[in-house]
């Protein structure tokens, strides 16, 4: 699946864009992912499939044809 990256999680993995392949995957698979190669916990991300932000609590299952973006936490103003 394709993943982007945006904002400081670009600057923290070095790359904004990244071909990622799991298995049979969750959003919960990826998180795991993200915390295992980049350090990224899932406190500090909001993950949005297809430009629809996600839960990261629900099970939602991801397929290869999925965007994924990863984004830094949203400040208000």
């Amino acid at each position: 699946m394709k993943v982007n990256y945006f904002g400081e999680i670009a600057d923290i993995t070095g790359k904004t864009t990244d071909d990622v392949v799991l298995n049979n995957a969750s959003v919960a698979d990826l998180l795991a992912y993200l915390a295992s190669t980049y350090n990224l916990l899932s406190d500090d991300i909001h993950i949005a499939v297809n430009h629809q932000l996600v839960s990261k609590e629900k099970e939602i299952q991801l397929t290869d044809t999925d965007e994924i973006a990863v984004l830094s936490p949203f400040a208000g103003g």
